[in-house]
């Protein structure tokens, strides 16, 4: 594949628009191509680490160690991600159970992005899920300034279209490059006026179907496998033109 050079993606959006699910199957694809991938969960309100990876053992690493350490470096960084048996190119980087924002020392915004830039190091690919609190994430908040490619995700309802609304405009500085996002519509049913959603949004790139096997995957912790039935077909080439469409062609 060749990456025209970019490396950080970015998943944000509104609360509940399928920021984590869409996160986890862009590293995948990234990661079955053989390119080493770290995907890095934000959320410290609710850590979403212990809802999608499934572990015999509780889990012992934490993206807190790394913001709080006196030092951000490869060994601290690895130290605290989990790499994937399933897919040796596959690592994961979040908060455990029981964190909260309280449970490390503040850090600044020049901590997260030392961290993100040392990734560009480390690994091929990096995939941010965001927090949709901003405000209260500092990481989330500098991985929308320097990520190369930022995927903006909505649901088709009424307060994903109140979300933007007042978050918008505290990303309106042209560092944000916040025109540039790749705007995607998440979830939409059957019976959802998927257009009308698209004016609110003025206008989305890719319309991602409600998918049920997906959601069975979510309950039971294995968004890491594949999508296998037919159903999810579209799904996973909506996936794939949006990896080409982040990162270029194969």
């Amino acid at each position: 594949m060749q990456s025209k050079g970019k490396q950080i993606l970015a998943v944000w959006g509104s609360p509940n628009s399928g920021k984590t699910v869409t996160a986890v199957k862009l590293a995948m694809a990234l990661a079955d191509r053989k390119k080493n991938v770290m995907l890095v969960l934000c959320d410290d309100i609710c850590p979403v680490l212990p809802t999608i990876y499934k572990s015999k053992a509780p889990i012992e690493v934490s993206l807190g160690e790394v913001l709080s350490a006196p030092n951000i470096t490869q060994e601290v960084i690895l130290r605290n991600s989990l790499a994937f048996e399933k897919n040796s190119y596959l690592s994961v980087m979040g908060y455990k159970a029981g964190e909260n924002p309280f449970s490390y020392a503040e850090y600044k915004k020049e901590r997260a992005i030392d961290l993100l830039v040392l990734l560009r190091h480390i690994v091929d690919y990096v995939v941010i899920d965001c927090s949709s609190i901003l405000t209260e994430n500092i990481i989330s908040t500098a991985a929308l300034e320097v990520a190369d490619t930022v995927i903006r995700m909505g649901s088709c309802d009424l307060k994903s279209i109140s979300y933007f609304m007042s978050i918008l405009p505290l990303i309106s500085d042209s560092k944000f490059d916040a025109d540039k996002h790749i705007k995607v519509l998440s979830h939409v049913r059957q019976f959802q006026s998927g257009d009308e959603y698209k004016n609110a949004f003025s206008g989305v790139s890719y319309t991602m179907p409600y998918v049920q096997s997906l959601e069975e995957q979510s309950e039971t912790l294995t968004l890491f496998e594949e999508l296998t039935n037919k159903t999810a077909k579209g799904y996973g080439l909506i996936i794939k033109a949006i990896t080409k469409e982040a990162f270029g062609d194969e």
